[in-house]
Formats: structure tokens, sequence, C-alpha cells
């Protein structure tokens, strides 16, 4: 019979009352590692077997969770974590992990944001920003004792940090690592406060995280004769067993350690701390004197487990009735990589989800054979049985929707998708290196609304809104015969072309209908829909006619917003609207003459990529063309037109000033491997889309085996976009250094460079394991 009368409090309780010190008499001149392990001893920094991801960065919901360790408070705020919760950031949920943490020490006046209000969270913290918390937990105040750039200078007066260079140091760490914070928490550990003139330690023992006899066995204390001697009385009685800490390493592996050998034990049951008859079922995957390690089916997200172990003998043979402890189910992060991984995963409601990737997707992602979704390691539904479907969406190019086509999901309920390896990113690569991948999700509520339009609204005399409730398939969308609009005496209206709206919140749900001539103003009108779907394909609308009046106002003017002088061939041209891409990329749209002069200018090329910027035209001239410093004006012609098919109407004009800079080549700003078989270049200037940059004898990886100097070119080029290609070899090892060289570089003018902006044909990389 199980025991159930455990409340929440007291399992916390027990995981922060099972602290061991026997092994933390550390010596004077400590080790990083030492640091760390004294650090987790005291529940103040968590590990995974010893490895406690030193050389990581820290994120500021991290930082926060540091800070109220170090003062002892994560019992009290994980007690009261709905008064902690919610907190005067707008970027900090009230459900993520570390809103309590972040609460608390707003509420203590720790931390503070950024000018804008907000926390960011799942920022990285810099080291002025991690040494201003700590300055603050020990009393001293920004402004009053310190200021933003002498924050260094106090951090080494106090003893925060010990290096003599912090005296004159200004700059802000933004590579700021976890094995820093270590070093700066011990350091702020034996520092006394400003206001009680104790040292911080002290806090630990007030809150009853350690004893003073736990104190001088880490070395915070100095220790007396008297005390040797009853510690070492303490160390001959029996030790009594107890569990030192849980691991939880992701949603089904659980690891149990003892602080003495273990020799047996009874049944284990592992159940959720609120309904104990929710048990999650599991096997040992091992036993080993001072560990247990559990293979348990997936956890629910955010949901407090308690393990109860039944007679548990030690190896002299003295047993312990039942020990408690509990954890917390793994909640799937999102993940961050450069190989083609799921980045996260959002439910939408009770049948569908979406996707995140780390790469942009394409069409080969709408696949269903790719997908099966799990439930308690079942399988609930399967795209090989076509009872899923799978679509891009126009919002986002790294997101699928997921949609099951007859189930639903239950609310509450923790399901994982399972996606095949075989599917191709964009930018060519397999999903997880070919291997698959998986994450897991807690499905929510809300019925799936049937496809409907919801708004009608004649944005301008000339353009005609319809507002869906779900993104529409884009492809039927664009197409003109699929609408039919007519006046109050079903006179026809030619459409002239219908753009899917591409910016902002409502990406994908908007069309706007370009007519030719014009609406009259608060007449009536009448729009049937021929035949449209949504993204899904699964939901349709057919022949559905709608009236509306047209009360339209006055749009935005398009215009140009602003023109840079890049160097002496390049400008750009920024518009307060999107343009219409053939438009934008037609040269005879454009010329430029000198202020005061007559003689009209037209570029030789006009770049417009919506994936580099939708509001930005670069436009490359001649090396003779523009004069160094001249005031010059850029005409834009009265025929071009913005995104919704309309005509400017008249010429567009602005005026700047030409650049002395001569052209440069084009500059590789990182050379990313993206799968054990790609790498990624991407460049501060636009490329040519011509056989030179194509080619794979335009490019030679090298390295070192054995001695030895290996060659190897690709096997294919993908142009991605005018400033991106990818490299695809037969494989990459990892940690082996590559140098990648070009035979030449053709700018996107037709302009071929031997080297870089940097005066050199090859960039440096190396594949490291994630």
């Amino acid at each position: 019979m199980k025991h159930k009368s455990i409340s929440a409090i007291f399992l916390i309780i027990c995981l922060l009352s099972t602290l061991s010190f026997s092994s933390f008499a550390v010596p004077v001149n400590t080790t990083l590692q030492q640091k760390a392990e004294v650090l987790n001893t005291l529940n103040i920094l968590t590990g995974s077997n010893g490895d406690y991801l030193l050389n990581n960065k820290l994120t500021r919901g991290e930082a926060a969770t540091f800070a109220v360790r170090v003062l002892g408070q994560q019992l009290h705020v994980m007690v009261n974590s709905q008064n902690y919760s919610t907190t005067v950031f707008p970027d900090v949920p009230p459900n993520e992990w570390y809103a309590p943490y972040v609460g608390y020490c707003a509420k203590e006046g720790i931390l503070n944001g950024d000018p804008s209000g907000n926390y960011k969270p799942n920022d990285y913290v810099t080291e002025k920003s991690f040494i201003k918390i700590m300055l603050e937990i020990l009393g001293y105040q920004m402004n009053i004792d310190y200021t933003w750039e002498s924050i260094y200078r106090k951090a080494y007066e106090i003893g925060l940090v010990t290096d003599l260079f912090y005296i004159a140091k200004v700059e802000d760490n933004t590579n700021f690592l976890r094995s820093e914070a270590v070093n700066i928490i011990y350091s702020a550990l034996t520092i006394k406060e400003k206001s009680t003139d104790k040292e911080l330690f002290y806090k630990l023992i007030d809150a009853n995280i350690i004893t003073e006899k736990d104190a001088i066995k880490i070395g915070f204390i100095p220790e007396t004769v008297e005390e040797v001697e009853e510690v070492e009385e303490v160390e001959e009685d029996e030790v009594k067993t107890e569990i030192v800490e849980i691991l939880v390493f992701d949603q089904q592996n659980v690891s149990i350690e003892f602080n003495e050998k273990i020799k047996d034990f009874g049944d284990i049951y592992i159940y959720e701390a609120v309904d104990e008859d929710k048990e999650l079922r599991f096997d040992i995957e091992d036993f080993d004197d001072y560990y247990v390690m559990l293979k348990t089916e997936r956890h629910r997200p955010g949901v407090e487990y308690t393990i109860e172990i039944r007679d548990i003998e030690d190896e002299d043979g003295n047993v312990v009735d039942v020990l408690y402890c509990a954890f917390i189910g793994s909640k799937p992060e999102k993940v961050e990589s450069n190989f083609f991984r799921i980045h996260k995963i959002e439910p939408v409601n009770k049948k569908s989800v979406k996707v995140y990737f780390t790469h942009p997707v394409n069409i080969n992602s709408e696949n269903n054979i790719y997908y099966t979704i799990y439930e308690d390691g079942y399988e609930f539904a399967e795209g090989t049985r076509d009872q899923l479907l799978a679509r891009t969406v126009v919002s986002e190019d790294n997101c699928i929707l997921l949609t099951l086509k007859s189930d639903t999901f239950e609310e509450g309920e923790v399901y994982t998708i399972r996606i095949d390896g075989d599917m191709i990113s964009s930018y060519g690569v397999k999903l997880n290196d070919g291997k698959a991948d998986e994450m897991s999700f807690t499905a929510v509520a809300g019925e799936a609304d049937t496809f409907k339009l919801v708004e009608i609204i004649a944005f301008d005399r000339e353009t005609l809104l319809l507002n869906f409730n779900k993104e529409v398939n884009p492809f039927l969308a664009q197409q003109v015969y699929n609408f039919y609009l007519t006046d109050e005496d079903n006179n026809p209206i030619k459409i002239n072309k219908v753009t899917v709206e591409s910016q902002g919140p409502n990406t994908g749900e908007v069309l706007f209908l370009n007519i030719d001539g014009r609406f009259t103003k608060n007449d009536k009108y009448y729009i049937t829909i021929n035949n449209l779907n949504d993204v899904t394909r699964q939901e349709y609308i057919s022949e559905m006619t709608y009236s509306f009046e047209a009360d339209y106002g006055y749009s935005d003017k398009f215009d140009i917003q602003d023109v840079n002088a890049i160097d002496k061939q390049t400008i750009e041209v920024y518009f307060t609207n999107i343009p219409d891409a053939i438009s934008a990329s037609d040269e005879s749209m454009y010329y430029v003459k000198q202020r005061r002069g007559t003689d009209k200018i037209t570029p030789v090329r006009a770049l417009y990529d919506s994936a580099i910027h939708p509001y930005k035209v670069t436009l490359f001239f001649n090396d003779s063309d523009l004069v160094a410093k001249r005031e010059y004006e850029v005409n834009v012609s009265y025929r071009f037109k913005d995104y919704l098919g309309n005509q400017l109407g008249t010429n567009r004009y602005d005026y700047f000033n030409a650049s002395s800079e001569a052209k440069s080549s084009p500059s590789i700003i990182d050379a990313t491997p993206i799968s054990t078989d790609s790498v990624k270049l991407d460049f501060d200037k636009e490329l040519s889309f011509n056989q030179n940059n194509l080619s794979p004898s335009n490019y030679t990886l090298e390295y070192t085996y054995n001695g030895m100097i290996v060659k190897k070119v690709p096997l294919a080029v993908l142009y991605v976009n005018a400033k991106t290609i990818v490299l695809r070899f037969d494989k990459l090892d990892y940690d082996v250094p590559y140098t990648l060289k070009f035979t030449s570089i053709v700018d996107y003018t037709g302009t071929s460079f031997k080297v870089t902006g940097e005066g050199r044909n090859y960039v440096e990389f190396l594949l490291e394991k994630e």
C-alpha cells in the first residue's frame, strides 16, 4: 500500500534537505570544478553526472534562478510561485519555469528590465548584468555605490572578481559563460553583505539549506579543534541512507542518487503528486551502488511526480522502510541548432499544431508520410495511414501546420511528434542529419473553426481587402478567376491581381484584390468566391457571394523612405511599403541625376529579394556613373507598382550624396556547417546567379589527414538567395579544421573578384558536436 499523505511542500523540503558535504572541504586554491561541485551541493548550480555545462552561456532567466538560490529562497519561491509568477515584465509568461524566480527578484529590487519594460529572459546575460545582480544581493545599489561604467571596479574592490585588469575594464563581456558565473557566485558567498556585515553564505544557514558544520566542511568557516573533534565523532556514527539528488535527463530518463552504497531495494512507485492514482510506468535501466537509472514513459511537462522507494538496504544490512523524493516532468525547450532540427511545437487547437524548424522548409515537408504522433509510447496518428495532413504556412518560412484528419487531441495530454530523417530542408539537408527527430507537446483545448471570410473592406479606391479566419492556400488565392466582382447592377469589374498579405500579424489570412478602374465611394458591390481553400487544403469556400459598400478612406502614400549610398557604385532605396517584385527588379523603373543636372543615369542592375529585406531595392551602377560626394536625385517611375498592383501615378524621388568608397568584393560573414555534409556561406554583399558561383569546381575544401593535405570539391552548390549559398560535400568530419577556398566570386553586377573584402580567397570552419 503506497503512502498517500505526502504534501508538495514536504517533497520540496525532502529534496532540499538531502545535501551531503562530506567531500567538500575545499583547499585554498580551489579549482573551477571544485567550486562547481560546492555550488551543486548547495543547490545553486545544477548539472548532469558532474557536467555543469560550464562552457555554455547563461540566459537572463537562469541568472534570476541563480540569484534566488544564492539567497536560499528557492523553497520559498517554489511554495509561493503563484505570488511571484505574474511579473511586471510583459515578456515573462506566468507559466514559464523562470517566471517566479524573475518575479521574486523584481520585487526584491535585485533586477530590472530594459528601457522598453521587457526582461528578455531568453537572451544571454552579459558579465556586467550578472555582476550587477550579485552586487544588489550584497546590498550595493546602482548609482549610489557604483555606476554602470564603474561596475567592474566595484566588483574588484569588494572581491567579486580578482583579476587586476578589472580595475580599468569598461567594455561589457557579451560572451559571458557559466564558468565565469561560478567563479563570481563562489566569491560572493564569502563576501560580507553591506547591511549586515555577515558573509553571504549565512543566508543559506538562515534558510536551513546548510548548517554551520556544513559551512566548516566546505571551508567557508575556519574550524576550531573542538569542531574538528565533533565532526570526527559524527563521522563515526552510522550513516542514514538518504537520496542525494534526482537527475531528470529528458522526458523518459531519471537517475536517483544515494549518499551511500545500496545493496538492494524493494518496490518503486512513481505517481503524480496531486493524483497518486496516476502512476508512471517505468523500467530499471541500471543499478550500480550509488544510483538507480529509470526509463519511464514520457513525463507530463511541468507536472510534479513523487518517487517512492521501499525497503532500501545498504551494504551493511541496514534497512530504511521508505524514502520519498520528487521531480518535475521535463518540459521540452526550444532547440537551437545549426543542423536541421525541430525547433519548437506550438499547439493551435484540438486538431492542429504548428511545428517550427531551425531551417526554412518548403513543399518537401508537406509529405505526410514523414510524420507520426505518439501518445504514451503508442502510435496515435500516422501520416503513412493518411491520418495526418502537413502544410507549409505563408506567415513563417520555417513552420509546418500539422493537422489530424479525423481524430482530436485531448487537452492536457502529452503527445510526441516524430519526423522521419529523410525530410529535407530548403537548404537541401536531412532532418537531424538523417537520424529522425522528435519533440513532445501538451495538447490544448479549442475548436477548429470552419474556414470562412470574416471581413470585407474597400481598402482604397482601387483595392478590395478580404480577411479570412485562417491562412489561405496561396496558389488558389492568387488566381483571379477564383473571384468574381460586380457592381450593384451586376456589371462585372475586372480583377487585375490578387496579392496575399506577407507582412504583419495577418500574414497569409488577408487578400488584396486590385481592380481595373476605381470603386465609386459608398456604392454597393458584390464579390463572389468561386473556389478557395485554406492552407491545409481541407476546407473550401465555393460559390459564395458577399455584398459590401465602398466606404474607403485613403491609404498611406507609397513613397521612398530613405536612400543609402553604400559605395561609389551601389545605393539602397527603402520604400514605405512592399513593392511589386517585378517592378522592383526592373532597372528601367529608376534613374538618377545630379540635383541640378539633366543627364539621366540608369542602373545596370536592380535587385529585390523579399527574403533579404521586403522594403529594400539595391541599385548597381557602373564605376564612373556617380561622382563622389555629389548630391543626386533618385527617381522612381510613375509606372512602378506596389505589391497590391497599384501604380504610383507620379514619379517619386529623393536625394542622396554619392559615396567616395570604392566598391569592394563580397566578404564571407559566416561559414556554418549545417549537416555532416553541407556548409552554408553567408555573404555581406549580393552574388550573381551565374555559372561561376554555382560551379562546384569553383570551390575546394582542404584539410589535413595523417600529415597529408586532402582536397575535395563539393558535389553540388545551392543558391538560396543573393547572399546565401550552400555547398554539399560527400561528408564532413567532426573536429577537423577545414579550409574552404574559391577561385573567384562574382557579385550581382557581374564583377569578378579573386579575394574577399578581407583580402583572401578562403574561409576556415570547424564542425563541432552540439
